[in-house]
């Protein structure tokens, strides 16, 4: 009898705009975060050690919460689900491997697994998907895909084709019922055959050379992303932390116009700033890792011309050490004061109301809600828009 091992899965979730359709009541996005919901209850009920982490895929991949087996938290980061553009399917399961290589190199011995959840109606780029399935092949990892309604052909059918090339599980729902219940379905775990580690000695060459495919491109600002910076004081700009600098050292742009952003940890810097870096790490030309939280990035090819007879400049851009860095105060805003700030919060851009406390660095006078300045606090222990570390009273 097979060993069933202890799995981690990435819970991949469709937020592209056909996800606000209604011909599945209440709307496809509704049902497919009932369906979600469903899984991680199942699935943590058949194994309590079990993990799950979930993506989001619509304009760009975006996590909504790390590994985890806590179900009432993996519930709750449901709400933080937003819709937004298209998405792209290579990117989304180029995101989802990054996050399991991450965790398989940690600790071994557990079965990969992705489970897509979407309508269908994403952009799909075959060439580079090909190479996210030989990757997910080689790492012995399974794509499942539960599919709300839309074509069925197998020449077309991109998740169907998936399913199959990574021998896991397909299926077509074309009513609300059936794909709530599928999430339970879809929990069961793998019966899964010895395979070799695919980073042990004996699998790490066949991975390798491949591993950089699953680099994704840098965030660029959204035009409300984009419309916030500029109406910023300049204090206020959103800053690179690479540089830490609003403006470009290279190509002296302003931030809005070559600002980028990580896709894994949102950390903010210029293309330029960007280009250096890759070159510096001398991981690929075009590819490097995030040098926060070591996410492999891509860089367009246009990006290279920054780094060429810029030598000198190079040498000045670094990150600033843990032992030479600036320190700040996060100073409390007085309640009768708040409808005065003029600004939006540094980390969430939205506005205040007055529903939270807020408050100001005391460096780069950037404003925070005070459920984000803890949840920035957590992440990077630094103000995110001047880099300096954050000291208590």
């Amino acid at each position: 009898m097979p060993e069933l091992k202890i799995e981690d899965t990435i819970l991949l979730l469709d937020t592209s705009r056909s996800m606000l359709r209604k011909d599945f009541k209440p709307s496809r996005l509704a049902i497919e975060l009932q369906a979600a919901k469903n899984f991680i209850q199942t699935k943590l009920s058949i194994d309590m050690k079990d993990r799950i982490s979930i993506i989001t895929l619509g304009e760009t991949p975006k996590k909504l919460i790390n590994f985890a087996f806590e179900q009432e938290k993996l519930i709750n980061s449901l709400k933080k689900v937003r819709i937004s553009g298209r998405g792209v399917l290579h990117e989304g399961i180029a995101f989802a491997l990054q996050v399991l290589v991450e965790e398989m190199r940690k600790i071994g011995g557990k079965t990969p697994r992705i489970f897509i959840i979407s309508d269908n109606k994403l952009i799909i780029e075959p060439r580079r998907l090909e190479k996210m399935i030989n990757i997910a092949k080689g790492l012995g990892v399974f794509i499942d895909a539960c599919q709300l309604g839309g074509s069925q052909d197998f020449e077309e059918n991109m998740l169907k084709r998936i399913t199959q090339l990574t021998n896991a599980e397909y299926g077509y729902f074309n009513n609300s019922k059936a794909l709530i219940n599928a999430g339970k379905a879809f929990a069961s775990k793998k019966d899964v055959k010895e395979t070799t580690d695919p980073f042990s000695p004996e699998g790490k060459d066949k991975i390798a050379p491949l591993v950089s495919d699953i680099a994704l491109p840098l965030r660029r600002p959204t035009i409300l992303e984009i419309r916030l910076i500029m109406n910023r004081k300049e204090k206020a700009q959103e800053k690179c932390q690479i540089c830490h600098s609003s403006k470009a050292p290279i190509t002296g742009a302003d931030f809005y116009s070559e600002g980028r952003y990580c896709p894994s940890c949102e950390r903010a810097m210029h293309l330029s700033c960007a280009a250096m870096w890759a070159k510096k790490s001398e991981y690929k030309e075009h590819v490097f890792r995030c040098p926060f939280c070591f996410f492999l990035l891509e860089l367009p090819q246009a990006a290279l011309k920054f780094i060429k007879n810029n030598e000198e400049v190079m040498q000045q851009i670094k990150i600033i050490d843990e032992d030479d860095a600036l320190e700040t105060k996060m100073i409390l805003i007085p309640n009768q004061k708040i409808d005065q700030i003029d600004a939006s919060c540094s980390y969430c851009h939205s506005i205040f109301l007055g529903d939270f406390k807020v408050y100001q660095c005391e460096k780069c006078h950037a404003y925070y809600h005070e459920p984000c300045l803890e949840k920035m606090n957590k992440e990077i222990h630094a103000c995110r828009y001047c880099g300096a570390n954050i000291i208590s009273d």
